[in-house]
């Protein structure tokens, strides 16, 4: 938790200095994917639910910006529920006027209580798509592939995805 915490204050320090920097908030529809594999043979399992959280789009040049976002997303499946706090740092490049591709790591950290063998933070790597409909409002669209495996057993890779698509509002 206070790793994931340095890295905001240092993503969002990062803002603070930049020149051209705007702040807003996003939100909209998730699907989180636990993908677990042993000798061979996987098994996943997907949860949907929602995310919300606030961002700094950070203006590099033209067409690159740089947008860290920090946001709690709540998964449902059945009777249970997942917690976690994600945070995206992604490159924006925009090529063409509205339209831009997203890359970069994403943390994620399980507040829930898993159990001793668990591991609750996650490093992921996003990439996806957004599109500017005006100078405040733009949909966004990515999938985070889990490169942290989540089980410290030698014998399962446990792993968790994430997909998101929403809307976000610049200030």
């Amino acid at each position: 938790m206070k790793k994931l915490l340095l890295v905001a204050m240092m993503a969002f320090g990062l803002a603070v200095n930049a020149q051209e920097t705007s702040f807003g908030i996003t939100g909209g529809f998730s699907n989180m994917t636990v993908k677990a594999s042993a000798n061979g043979i996987s098994a996943s399992q997907g949860a949907s639910g929602f995310y919300v959280g606030f961002f700094a789009d950070i203006k590099v040049s033209e067409k690159f910006n740089i947008q860290p976002e920090l946001a709690y997303t709540a998964s449902f499946k059945n009777d249970n529920s997942t917690n976690v706090i994600t945070m995206p740092i992604l490159a924006k490049y925009y090529v063409a006027e509205n339209f831009s591709i997203l890359a970069g790591p994403m943390l994620d950290l399980i507040v829930d209580e898993t159990g001793d063998e668990f591991n609750s933070f996650g490093l992921g790597l996003a990439a996806g798509a957004g599109y500017d409909f005006t100078d405040n409002l733009f949909a966004t669209a990515r999938y985070s592939f889990g490169l942290t495996n989540r089980v410290e057993n030698a014998v399962v890779s446990t792993k968790v995805d994430y997909f998101q698509i929403g809307l976000g509002y610049r200030f």
